[in-house]
């Protein structure tokens, strides 16, 4: 347990809503690079020819020849033998660090003197370090496995043939509740209006994500470039922020233990909590929600760029891959994986949703500088406000 969530969960007891330390510090390291503009992280059109399809000619290599790997990932989001398997398979010591949000992570990268060699922004965030020049292309030549990708991702508009990236995994996000204590049905946003809910439930700390409740909630398209939507949407969440416990990406602890009642969550959280805690359950709301791809890339100073592509190879293996898929619960992006993956996660609607829902579940689009500025802008009115 983390002393994150651990702290989290001790300030349910609070009388009034608060925000921790850590969360207002990784606001304000977002929001520190959102001022400098679309000239320093902004979020437009990938480079040119950023998205043509597989690098060539690239060859990956370390910078310190030694048999170690700095990696940087979402907290709860790997297997329990990802890294041992791979140190066995490849004698690679793995550091292993965790981020709650993309604005965290994004704000260490950023920084240029991180040391990581591995590092897991969500697609959206991709498309900023590929506008910042923040992560290197991949040597495919020393991936085989690609070929194990679905066609969907390896197709993909955030990163055709996945010149920069490997996704790890895919997701929605919705509304995770405990169905005996919230009082009352869950298939929307109303949900928050539950008595039962009040100062028990959460929203997530990421911009888009968050912004984008507000969005669904006022009939908006989550990916408008309207300013007076955005703004609308900032105004609904600062009056639902009444209601909140906490804005946090950390919910499966909180969950689990039924500190809170009600989260907006990324499906394979809410999933790897109704594993520990039959009472939580998942619902994709009426209104929409997002889907997401997370994906692996490689800082454009990694100190052990070919250790880096060992692993994005290992994981792309079928067994490791299902294995990642069975542990955090989350879809899996790996077609040959699919056959040693749990029949119940595989035929779960809500894990994989069906053409009809995933029309409701768009992917979070690149906007431009100036349009993600205010959404930066507005967010930051939710979170100060």
């Amino acid at each position: 347990m983390t002393d994150d969530k651990v702290r989290i969960a001790r300030l349910w007891d609070a009388a009034s809503p608060r925000v921790t330390r850590r969360s207002m510090l990784r606001t304000m390291a977002f929001f520190a690079l959102a001022a400098q503009g679309a000239a320093a992280c902004g979020v437009g059109a990938a480079p040119s020819g950023s998205t043509s399809g597989p690098a060539t000619g690239v060859k990956a290599s370390n910078l310190k020849q030694e048999p170690k790997l700095n990696f940087y990932n979402w907290t709860d989001y790997i297997a329990p033998d990802t890294l041992s398997g791979f140190k066995t398979a490849t004698g690679i010591e793995v550091t292993y660090d965790n981020f709650s949000t993309n604005d965290e992570m994004e704000a260490k990268i950023a920084s240029g003197s991180a040391g990581y060699d591995l590092v897991v922004p969500s697609d959206n965030f991709l498309r900023r370090f590929l506008r910042s020049g923040l992560v290197q292309p991949l040597d495919h030549e020393l991936l085989p496995n690609l070929k194990n990708l679905e066609k969907r991702f390896a197709d993909a508009d955030y990163d055709q043939g996945n010149e920069y990236s490997v996704p790890w995994a895919w997701g929605t996000t919705g509304l995770a509740y405990s169905k005996s204590q919230i009082g009352g049905e869950v298939t929307g946003f109303s949900a928050f209006d539950l008595p039962n809910a009040d100062k028990r439930c959460t929203i997530l700390d990421e911009a888009r994500d968050g912004l984008a409740l507000g969005l669904l909630k006022l009939g908006h398209d989550p990916n408008t470039t309207d300013a007076e939507q955005i703004s609308d949407a900032a105004d609904f969440l600062l009056s639902l922020k009444k209601k909140l416990g906490q804005i946090t990406s950390d919910v499966i602890e909180p969950l689990t233990s039924g500190q809170v009642r009600l989260a907006q969550a990324y499906s394979g959280d809410a999933f790897q909590a109704r594993e520990a805690n039959a009472d939580v359950a998942y619902a994709i709301p009426t209104e929409g929600g997002m889907s997401y791809v997370d994906v692996l890339c490689i800082p454009k100073d990694a100190p052990h760029a070919e250790n880096a592509h060992r692993f994005m190879d290992y994981v792309l293996g079928a067994e490791v891959g299902a294995a990642l898929s069975n542990a955090v619960r989350y879809g899996s992006p790996n077609a040959a994986a699919k056959p040693m993956i749990e029949k119940e996660l595989l035929e779960d609607p809500l894990v994989y949703p069906s053409d009809d829902q995933l029309k409701k579940l768009p992917f979070t689009k690149d906007l431009g500088g100036d349009v993600e500025a205010k959404y930066a802008d507005a967010w930051t009115r939710v979170k100060t406000g």
